[in-house]
Formats: C-alpha cells, structure tokens, sequence
C-alpha cells in the first residue's frame, strides 16, 4: 500500500500546511465509514443468504480482511528495518481492538456473548498472545532482546492449524444460522454481494492508509516518537476497519461482527502480523514494551477473557467503561511520558 500513497505524497501536502492534512484525514474517515457500510453489507447478505451465523463471518472472512493494514504495514516495517514500528504495531492494534472497540462497543449497545465461538476462537486469542508475552519475558530474563525469525516460522504454522480448525468449528456452530429470502441483501445474487464485499474492503484498505499516514505527519509536526506513533496513532488507524465494521455492524442489527471480528482480528495479529514481520526480518524487543505495551496487553486480554467467562447471552454494558478507560491510560501514559 505504501508504493501506491508514498509517504512523500503526504509529506508534499504537510510543507503545503496542517490545514491540507487535516482534509485528507477528513476524507479518509468518511470514506472508511462508506467502506465498512459495504464491506458488512456484503458480508450479512452472504449469511442470510446461506444460513450462516454472523458470527462466523466476522471471526473468519471479515476478520481476515480487516487485519490487512495491520499485516501490511507491519511487514513492510520489518523490511525497512523498524522493530518498534512492527511490534508497536501488532501489539497496539490488539490492545486497540479490545479495549477500544469492544469497549466502544458494550458501551453503546448490549454485544452478543457466543460461549461457543469463546471456547474455541476466543482461547486461542488468550493462548496466543499470551504465549507470546511469556516468550517475550522469558528471552528477557536471558537477556536476549530479538525475537529470532524461527518463531515467526512457527507462528504462521499454526497459522495453518487455525485455518483448518476454524473450518472445523464452523460446521459444528450450534447456531445454524438463518436463511432470510426475504432479506434486501440476501435477495442480490452472490456475485454482486462478492463484488459489494470486496469493494467495501479495497476502500477501507485505501482509506486506512490515508488515515494513517496523515495523522502521522500531524504527530511529527509535534514531535511524537516513532515508537508511540507505531503503538497508537498507526496502531489506531490500522484498526479502523475492525472500527468502523464493527459499528456498521451494530447499527444494521449484526451485532455478531463486532464480537467475532475482534477475536479474529486479534488472532490474525498474532499469527499473520506478528508472525509474518518476525519470519521477514526477525524483531528486536524495546525496553518500553516490558515496562508498559506488554503489561496493558496483558491487562486487556485477561479482562476480555474474564468478560467472556461470566457472561452469557449479552456482556454486561459495564464492561464498556472500563475497557474505554484502560485504553485512555495507555494512550495518556505514552504521550505524557514521552516514552520511546
């Protein structure tokens, strides 16, 4: 994506003035909420279509494409030699998607609890990120701070494992879903739903890459730190399409995108983002990550797990406040410390 909107583009457009940025970031927004309008358009006429629950679509085909910013510029990041960029990408974008947009989300409306697709999906997400965490400090304690390209290899084996297995617990979803003829959407052929899907996505994607890259040019005129950059503002405006689908999501009636797009996309950081940056280049771990990424990512997965465990039909709205505040903390703490 960046060799179509070089970031020169933008640095053009910021000597012009913050005024010009500002409209492109603008621009960028309306067109992410335009996107997302058809990207889950196209996804909840497939299900009403075929009978398959929402959910599924969210924790598979919609996660995987709303996870291609990340696994973008994460991997490109890599390959220009910027860890902190990569990992603070990765990372950020979890935390984002827990705390943010689920928060966001159980604050404005009561999110289905799938208990099914949380015995499964969601323990891989704690698993996962967990495990990696726990390598993370363990090559700390041995005082090796590089994550070796090795693991990356592993990680998107069991890339591999997941796709199968996500295959698998489809099928055996409790839910069958439900075939709505009558459903405006389901009513369109499947070709112009794939056609709606897939345009939905390219302009999420494109609009992704003008938000990012225009609120980085704002962040460096005031002199923000690559590192913090990585870990919020890019970590942010990678996540915008789990955002702005998972809203869609909520305001059509399909409230099971938001919940099974974020354990999706937070398996795929893992797996696709994280994996594929270690696997190209290997990754070297910054001291802030120990002392203040890792320990928030800790905080959110766990608190999700916890929600998850409780809840049963809805997770309590309750939830969504606290999320939201750990996620104001962890943004604050960055940018009032000045942590690089």
């Amino acid at each position: 994506m960046p060799y179509f909107f070089p970031d020169q583009w933008f640095e053009f457009l910021a000597a012009k003035g913050i005024f010009w940025i500002f409209c492109a970031l603008l621009a960028s927004f309306l067109a992410l909420f335009k996107g997302s309008d058809w990207f889950v358009e196209g996804a909840a006429g497939a299900a009403k279509k075929f009978g398959i629950p929402i959910v599924i679509i969210g924790v598979t085909i919609v996660s995987l494409g709303t996870t291609s910013p990340e696994a973008t510029v994460s991997i490109m990041a890599a390959f220009a030699g910027k860890s902190g960029f990569a990992l603070g990408n990765g990372i950020g974008s979890i935390i984002c998607n827990t705390a943010l947009i689920f928060g966001l989300g159980c604050t404005i409306s009561k999110v289905p609890a799938d208990r099914f697709i949380f015995k499964r999906q969601g323990m891989v997400k704690l698993f996962s990120c967990m495990g990696f965490v726990l390598l993370c400090y363990l090559l700390l304690i041995f005082d090796r701070h590089y994550i070796s390209r090795l693991f990356g290899f592993i990680l998107l084996g069991v890339l591999v494992w997941y796709i199968f297995a996500s295959t698998k617990w489809a099928k055996e979803h409790h839910e069958a879903g439900i075939i709505d003829e009558q459903d405006i959407n389901a009513k369109k052929p499947i070709l112009i739903l794939a056609l709606i899907f897939f345009a939905g996505l390219i302009l999420v994607i494109i609009a992704s890459r003008v938000l990012i890259a225009s609120a980085t040019q704002i962040c460096l005129r005031f002199g923000v730190p690559e590192t913090v950059i990585a870990a919020t503002v890019v970590a942010f405006g990678t996540s915008v399409p789990e955002l702005a689908t998972g809203m869609m999501g909520l305001i059509k009636g399909h409230k099971g995108i938001l919940l099974g797009n974020i354990i999706g996309a937070n398996i795929l950081n893992i797996f696709v983002v994280i994996g594929g940056s270690v696997s190209v280049a290997g990754l070297k771990i910054t001291p802030a990550f120990y002392y203040l990424h890792f320990p928030f990512f800790v905080l959110v997965v766990g608190l999700f797990t916890i929600a998850s465990a409780v809840s049963k039909q809805y997770y309590s709205r309750l939830f969504g406040p606290v999320f939201l505040l750990i996620y104001i903390a962890y943004i604050a703490i960055q940018y009032l410390l000045g942590i690089n």
